[in-house]
């Protein structure tokens, strides 16, 4: 299979690459817009063709499978040309920088039959598996009540990576809450199943002196049969790491992901699960998702599911007044 990387410069790229090696994947070339960027990464690979201008990469190469990153503003734009030469793809999250273009972009999907990978990676979690388990087993109801506390590094690793666009609110789309918000906007409505969710609050707020996004989020969401759940979410953590804290509870059974490990508390006692490392989720991706592509199978979430994560993630903007 003849994979291609657009957009290489993309600080979730090297998540990406230890599969690839395992998998035997040699890129057949890479592009970004950023010149010297796709030189030096092609440099690591035998035959690898490097591009400043991606459409001139899918031009020429015509790659079986891409995967695809860039700037959040520019996102959409690949998406289509992606979709309009029926290339299969997985581009990282949020896929632009509101929800404006979705429509447009899952209609082509259809009409062309583009199998398109949104790597929403929390899904995958031992603790978001657990979740799901203990729901469609019945050992769980409807969940009451939920938080999700994820606490990233500082804006500054954005800067060093590369990326200081993601500083940019017109290329970004916002900072920590379209970031890493749209994460649990996706796993709360997936963990529920509801129909209809609606923002209850939602404030954010700029720390450092000269960051023109917001470094901190803290909203709620509210969902089918009283579900209900708090999201904090921020760039404070003061290191390459994170402070993470997740739990969802159904009034009797409470699943909690705390300092590395996935509990199951009931009146019974305590049952462990495994943890989950942020590198070991993007390995899993992406061999589960080509394998998924060969055998014709649905991704592990798709452009309908990115679409209502920031359908959700545009009204707490609208809601905070940014």
């Amino acid at each position: 299979m003849r994979i291609a990387i657009l957009e290489i410069s993309h600080w979730h790229v090297p998540l990406y690459l230890p599969a690839f090696t395992e998998l035997g994947i040699t890129p057949v070339a890479v592009s970004d817009e950023q010149p010297g960027y796709a030189e030096r990464f092609a440099g690591q690979y035998s035959g690898c063709t490097p591009y400043v201008e991606y459409v001139e990469l899918l031009e020429k190469e015509r790659p079986d499978f891409v995967f695809a990153f860039g700037r959040y503003r520019l996102q959409p734009e690949i998406a289509t040309n992606l979709l309009e030469r029926r290339i299969p793809f997985v581009i990282e999250k949020p896929l632009g920088t509101d929800a404006s273009q979705f429509n447009r972009l899952i209609s082509l999907a259809k009409q062309n039959d583009v199998f398109v990978a949104i790597p929403l990676t929390n899904r995958a979690a031992p603790f978001s598996q657990a979740v799901m388990e203990l729901r469609e087993s019945g050992r769980m109801g409807q969940i009451r009540h939920g938080h999700f506390r994820y606490a990233g590094g500082p804006v500054q690793r954005y800067v060093d990576s590369g990326c200081p666009w993601m500083l940019k609110a017109e290329e970004s789309g916002g900072g920590a809450l379209r970031n890493l918000g749209v994460h649990y906007a996706d796993l709360f409505r997936w963990f529920t199943g509801s129909k209809e969710v609606r923002v209850g609050s939602a404030h954010l707020r700029r720390i450092t002196p000269g960051i023109p996004v917001e470094e901190y989020a803290n909203v709620t969401f509210c969902g089918d049969d009283d579900a209900f759940t708090n999201v904090e979410i921020a760039y404070t953590y003061p290191a390459d790491a994170a402070d993470v804290v997740w739990n969802v509870s159904d009034g009797k059974t409470y699943v909690t992901y705390r300092d590395g490990a996935t509990c199951i508390i009931t009146e019974d006692g305590v049952e462990e699960r495994g943890g989950h490392s942020v590198p070991g989720l993007y390995q899993d991706f992406v061999k589960d998702t080509l394998q998924a592509y060969r055998e014709g199978l649905a991704p592990l979430a798709a452009l309908e599911d990115m679409h209502r994560a920031m359908v959700l993630v545009d009204a707490c903007y609208a809601l905070a007044g940014e």
